[in-house]
């Protein structure tokens, strides 16, 4: 373990010493004032129910921290607690007393999520495809599978599928927003917004947006089609709001804390890519990229990795590629995360990649490994 530390702090000394001598790294980044640029270090890992791991062959370096389940916990969190805005990685980890923070779902600007996603029992996020998510349970316990979302609202005797959940209005949609989102909705006037609270509509409000969202409420905002839904109801109506995680591998309906990406990397402990399968595009399964993944191993324990790319140090991987590497890091199962500028690996608040925007990219959200 310790020859393996010692390798990593002297390539990444070799990569600074490089950088000061003007070999290109990555473009140069043009900073807001008051930024710099991250520090890398190794962390300190021994004795604690951790390993820290490097991978370096072939003009590829990838990193990883394994993580004992006896001792720690797998988390799903917010960059700012609710899904409108975003943060670094390392702002998202100094929030909590973690020992490892990694780069989760894929996400739009505003940081709506890509990714069927829940939190806490409650759905945060969802994807048109059916693609593979890690689920967690209380005990710590997880599951792997390709997942879908189903949801839809039934108001006295009729049916309307949800467009989205916790995202920005559009036309002809139906959306569905919780205290996840924000505050409020954020929506114009041009649609009807629904309060529920415990299966009965509070409050209906005509061409009027941005709605409150109290705690413990639905807004459900629609638009133009959708809105019709809404023409006969009444305060006081009985609504249900349908709401489940569907997946052929494996019984997501009782997981409290599920996170959506993909593709699936490994299956018990072989190299199982299925980016075709779950219609990723091109600039995710093609080509060389720096990537982020999640796994554990055949004993449970939480496995983060990162392998850096777009860089002189490492060039990245294809998915094939870094399939490869996670099961030599001992991976039995294994997803695939946000990458590209995103991916970032913070252990013990030690920075251990080199983000390839060449500083930290601001994300939606993260997990966290905290001591139980």
């Amino acid at each position: 373990m310790k020859l393996k530390i010692l390798a990593a702090a002297i390539l990444l000394l070799f990569a600074r010493t490089a950088e000061a001598l003007d070999l290109e790294y990555y473009e140069p980044p043009v900073y807001e004032e008051g930024e710099t640029a991250p520090e890398t270090s190794t962390p300190e890992t021994e004795g604690e129910g951790l390993e820290f791991l490097m991978y370096n062959e072939n003009g590829v370096m990838a990193f990883a921290v394994i993580a004992a389940h006896e001792n720690y916990q797998l988390y799903p969190v917010l960059a700012r607690n609710q899904i409108q805005g975003r943060a670094t990685v390392m702002q998202i980890s100094r929030n909590f007393d973690d020992v490892a923070t990694i780069n989760a779902s894929y996400f739009m600007p505003s940081g709506s999520l890509i990714g069927v996603t829940k939190m806490d029992g409650e759905i945060v996020g969802k994807d048109e495809f059916y693609r593979s998510a890690i689920g967690i349970a209380d005990d710590g316990s997880t599951i792997f599978g390709r997942v879908r979302y189903e949801g839809k609202i039934i108001l006295n005797g009729a049916e309307y599928e949800i467009d989205e959940v916790n995202w920005t209005r559009g036309e002809n949609a139906m959306i569905l927003y919780n205290r996840y989102w924000g505050a409020s909705t954020g929506t114009n006037n041009y649609g009807v917004e629904v309060l529920v609270t415990d299966g009965v509509i509070q409050d209906i409000f005509w061409d009027r947006g941005n709605s409150a969202i109290p705690s413990g409420s639905y807004v459900i905002s629609a638009h133009g089609a959708a809105k019709n839904f809404f023409y006969d109801a009444q305060v006081g109506d009985e609504i249900t709001i349908y709401q489940e995680i569907v997946s052929d591998d494996a019984d997501f309906s009782e997981i409290p804390n599920v996170i959506g990406a993909g593709p699936r990397l490994v299956k018990d402990g072989k190299v199982f890519v299925t980016v075709a399968e779950e219609k990723f595009p091109d600039d995710i399964r093609k080509g060389r990229a720096p990537r982020s993944a999640v796994g554990v191993t055949i004993y449970g324990d939480y496995i983060f990795a990162v392998v850096d790319g777009r860089q002189a140090h490492s060039r990245g991987c294809t998915l094939e590629e870094w399939a490869n590497i996670l099961v030599k890091f001992g991976a039995y199962q294994a997803i695939n995360l946000d990458g590209g500028g995103s991916t970032e690996l913070i252990v013990k608040d030690s920075l251990v990649n080199r983000p390839s925007d060449g500083r930290e990219r601001q994300v939606a959200n993260a997990l966290v490994i905290l001591p139980r």
